[in-house]
């Protein structure tokens, strides 16, 4: 029988930080300074004495600080960035972005999303994955432990998927590394993940068919012809968001997803790799995944994802002892379990060809997976691209 425990490859983001136990101390909500609902995953870190300490706010909002400070920064990807010098019973964030009101729904579902929802996906190669040129980007993630801050800006040309290219590829212009610790790989995960698991590319006719979708008649579009829809999965109840749709022109050009730990475990990962994983001792605890992008529009009428928006939160447990695994991550990076990243894309003119031969490819997003050799060259290569290193300090 063939040996699989040496090519067996999971991704699963420093679950020792997550197993240990916060130590005892004083609990705080975190609030959104609008609606007074809790943020979810927010964090709260500080750097004493050269030493970096953090917590995140569960999914009550709640955190536990079980460590000295004289100053506590508390952050957000969908909030402005707040410091505080003392705890009070709750710290309340101001939001960057503006919401939308809640939704009243009912079972009744109008027949015209479904006909418009599947002329999307008829006429989506065309609009969002035809184009052969590139654009410009700027790439920003940051990844918080326990003991630990790690953030990368990465800036260049991004080669889009096309029916040329099968995959994206970029080519960097500068890579600016912060971290509190030694932490100088590169991390482009959050960026495959952006691109590689995009709305456009998970919206098809078995998402239609899994979900419920209601017309939200109180959306004012810029023009007559663009509505809100709000989804929720007919199976799970973590699984929901909002499109912003043009019927005239069936394109999508706005979405937000938010899903959840049952979501996310049947979407991204075969049954059979799960079911293997766990018999190797991994397990997934928790793992929530909130996605926002809005789509801009190239003079040739094709859709490209303008600014996307982040999150991931990974809980979970490694049990293996596969010693070609423990080495990957160590040249990789392993991940962290609690990210947020940022991509701005921008038409460019410049020619791919130009640029023969400096081309990096990017290997599509996995969390659990048997990947080629190949593909883990490309994982390594991609974690070490020259970068400049700074050591974190508390923000000014």
């Amino acid at each position: 029988m063939r040996d699989f425990t040496t090519e067996f490859t999971v991704l699963f983001f420093l679950a020792a930080a997550i197993a240990n136990a916060q130590p005892s101390g004083r609990k705080v909500v975190v609030a959104d300074a609008v609606s007074h609902e809790p943020i979810v995953r927010a964090s709260l870190y500080t750097k004493e004495n050269g030493r970096f300490r953090s917590s995140i706010s569960d999914e009550e909002g709640v955190a536990e600080v079980g460590f000295d400070f004289h100053r506590l920064t508390v952050s957000h990807l969908s909030y402005e960035r707040r410091q505080v010098s003392r705890l009070s019973d709750t710290i309340f964030l101001q939001p960057k972005y503006q919401s939308t009101a809640e939704v009243v729904v009912t079972n009744r579902e109008p027949e015209w999303i479904r006909r418009t929802l599947k002329a999307v996906v008829r006429q989506k190669e065309a609009h969002y994955f035809s184009h052969e040129g590139c654009e410009r980007y700027d790439y920003r993630t940051q990844s918080i432990s326990t003991n630990t801050i790690y953030r990368f800006h990465l800036t260049g040309l991004l080669r889009m998927r096309s029916a040329q290219h099968g995959r994206y590829a970029i080519v960097a212009d500068r890579a600016d590394i912060v971290s509190a610790d030694s932490t100088r790989l590169t991390d482009t995960s959050n960026l495959r993940r952006m691109l590689y698991e995009d709305f456009m590319a998970d919206l098809d006719n078995t998402f239609i068919r899994s979900h419920r979708f209601y017309h939200n008649a109180d959306y004012e579009g810029r023009t007559p012809d663009e509505v809100e829809l709000r989804f929720r999965s007919k199976k799970e109840s973590d699984d929901r968001g909002r499109i912003i749709v043009d019927t005239l022109r069936h394109v999508v050009l706005s979405a937000q997803r938010f899903t959840g730990t049952k979501t996310n475990r049947q979407e991204r990962i075969a049954t059979m790799m799960y079911a293997m994983a766990r018999a190797f001792g991994y397990r997934i605890d928790t793992w929530t995944r909130d996605y926002h992008v809005s789509y801009g529009e190239r003079t040739d009428g094709t859709l490209y994802p303008k600014e996307v928006r982040y999150k991931m939160y990974f809980a979970g447990r490694d049990g293996g002892e596969d010693k070609r695994q423990k080495e990957f991550n160590r040249q990789t990076g392993g991940g962290f379990p609690n990210m947020e990243a940022t991509l701005t894309l921008c038409p460019s003119t410049e020619e791919p060809s130009d640029y023969d031969g400096l081309w990096l490819e990017l290997p599509p997003s996995w969390y659990i997976a048997f990947n080629t050799d190949a593909d883990r060259r490309q994982e390594i290569l991609l974690s070490n691209l020259p970068a400049t290193f700074t050591i974190f300090e508390n923000e000014p």
